[in-house]
């Protein structure tokens, strides 16, 4: 007999899943109890949840819960993905990782934390993480819902309600569009302006583009830029490339690899 949707079945995999929900709505839900009442902090993000607006009315816990999961899950396990790839593509390409390390030394000085002065400068990591970016963006699809009826380029008519799904991950290795090195890590392809605003869009584009692409960059960049600067590193033999899609596009079986602190 084949089965449809499992959501609901006590299978083993669904009772970790409901116990991991249930852990995480409380530890939620004890910090926004704690946060409640206190005026310390008055301008971080729980904050503004827990607050009363004069236009929308205050959230119901159950709404300031899903919230606080929206944007610590995809906030930080992407983030936390694209770092995990970025080294593995560092310790796989080491002239690459000689570049950014010399770099992140020129700029920032040996064992000295990048800042708000000088992380602009850091162009190499820029380029390193664009490049990641496309070969393994956090989302392999965006969906989006028209609102109106659109008439595209080439007359093509989109009917209001159409929900498009859009294939990210084709797009970034499309080699009509990135040539014929597509699925080849190459930083240096970020040099050159792009022909088509929508080859490259890892947050999204347009007004509804990611509301934390800024802050998670920055935090990456930085990221990266302390441990290459502190350590150098390779990727482990144990190490299987098998990338998997779930909340966030991740390797299958983990990124195994190995430090070295620099002398």
């Amino acid at each position: 007999m084949k089965l449809g949707n499992t959501t609901f079945l006590p299978t083993k995999h669904n009772k970790t899943l409901w116990k991991l929900e249930k852990e995480t709505t409380k530890l939620i839900t004890k910090l926004i109890e704690k946060n409640k009442n206190t005026k310390q902090n008055v301008n971080t993000l729980l904050t503004a949840f827990i607050s009363p607006s004069k236009k929308d009315g205050i959230l119901d816990l159950k709404e300031i819960v899903d919230e606080c999961k929206t944007f610590y899950f995809t906030g930080k396990e992407t983030t936390a993905n694209l770092l995990t790839w970025a080294f593995l593509l560092l310790g796989l390409h080491q002239e690459w990782q000689n570049k950014v390390r010399e770099e992140v030394d020129r700029v920032c000085g040996h064992n000295v934390f990048p800042s708000a002065d000088n992380l602009a400068d850091l162009k190499i990591v820029t380029l390193i993480m664009n490049e990641t970016l496309r070969l393994y963006p956090p989302a392999g699809m965006m969906v989006r819902q028209a609102s109106k009826n659109v008439k595209l380029a080439g007359g093509l008519d989109v009917p209001t309600g159409t929900r498009l799904f859009l294939a990210m991950s084709a797009v970034h290795h499309d080699v009509r569009i990135w040539g014929e090195d597509a699925n080849v890590f190459n930083p240096m392809r970020f040099l050159e302006p792009r022909n088509h605003l929508a080859s490259f869009f890892p947050f999204g584009l347009g007004p509804r583009v990611c509301v934390g692409q800024n802050l998670a960059v920055v935090e990456a960049k930085i990221a990266l830029a302390m441990i290459v600067s502190r350590y150098s590193f390779v990727v482990s033999p144990s190490y299987v490339h098998a990338p998997m899609q779930s909340l966030a596009l991740q390797p299958q079986y983990g990124a195994q690899m190995i430090f070295g602190r620099r002398s």
